[in-house]
């Protein structure tokens, strides 16, 4: 069932009240521990990642601007032992970390269809988005707690950065972007509990589950065929596109649920809506990076 965005969601948006509405509940295996509770909400205010993200970018340029990177020169821990197997522990534990986080929400979401669907017709359009949209299906059986991780492991993915202009390399456009828009898409989909979220975490995670593998790989100085760094980026860009209009879709989707035998919009409230537009806006940018990175990399290289 489409249908068309539904007016009084849409008509009247104000970002001022997507803010104002309820934080989405504490993961249930989080909401023993008042630490993990208190971390959790806090984690969510808006400021978060505004700081984090704005003291990153501006920490960035300053270190693009510097002497040394102009001179491409490396600090002297980036040409010890010490840092390369740091490198290695940092890569091999992101390749470990997204690989539980891709097995964790394809789990939840089998689960998710099996409390969802309706056993008349399991396989049908209704049972597929009303496990996706429901708020008492994906959200509760694994994105909240999946979600809530890879929106933290986003602030520490920078370290890809730092390990880069300990290098004496200067940080790209598309780097710096790509880990600053991360910061608040994923702020954005887990603060107001966006169904389509649910894209950025599953396309994400395996990507990077064989990204950060590749990584280990280089930096152990085992040879990796270019064809593979190649096929990345390509895996990549599809991601970001494909991930981009599978998300955009949501935003007309209307699916019946059966035990209310109501028919129920995907996005149900404004700050839905808002994070679906946050991740779309940035995934725009970042296509073009990418494809750019890849034309700049490949072909022209391959030319030359």
């Amino acid at each position: 069932m489409l249908s068309s965005i539904s007016p009084d969601l849409y008509s009247s948006f104000s970002f001022k009240n997507s803010l104002a509405e309820a934080m989405p509940s504490v993961p249930h295996e989080l909401i023993n521990s008042k630490t993990l509770s208190w971390m959790y909400n806090a984690s969510l205010d808006i400021r978060v990642p505004l700081t984090i993200g704005t003291i990153y970018a501006v920490s960035v340029h300053l270190t693009n601007s510097s002497e040394r990177i102009k001179k491409r020169q490396p600090i002297a821990f980036a040409k010890t032992a010490l840092f390369k197997w740091l490198c290695v522990l940092h890569n091999a534990g992101l390749c470990l970390y997204s690989a539980w986080t891709f097995v964790g929400i394809l789990n939840a979401v089998k689960h998710a269809y099996q409390i969802t669907g309706d056993s008349s017709a399991p396989f049908s359009f209704n049972t597929l988005w009303g496990s996706f949209c429901s708020r008492d299906s994906l959200w509760v059986t694994g994105l909240n707690y999946y979600g809530y991780w890879f929106y933290l492991s986003k602030f520490y993915e920078v370290v890809d950065t730092m390990i880069i202009l300990a290098k004496g390399k200067p940080s790209s456009m598309l780097q710096t972007y790509h880990h600053t828009g991360a910061m608040f898409s994923m702020w954005a989909g887990i603060r107001f509990a966006s169904p389509p979220i649910w894209i950025f975490v599953v396309f994400n995670s395996l990507i990077h589950t064989i990204m950060y593998f590749y990584y280990t790989l280089t930096t152990l100085k085992i040879k990796v065929p270019k064809i593979l760094k190649a096929s990345l980026t390509t895996a990549q860009i599809t991601q970001i596109v494909g991930g981009g209009i599978l998300a955009a879709s949501h935003a007309f989707i209307y699916y019946k649920d059966h035990q209310t035998e109501t028919v129920c919009s995907c996005l149900t409230t404004q700050g839905q809506f808002f994070a679906l537009a946050v991740n779309v806006i940035y995934l725009s940018p970042l296509a073009y990076l990418f494809i750019a990175f890849w034309i700049r990399s490949y072909l022209k290289a391959k030319s030359n």
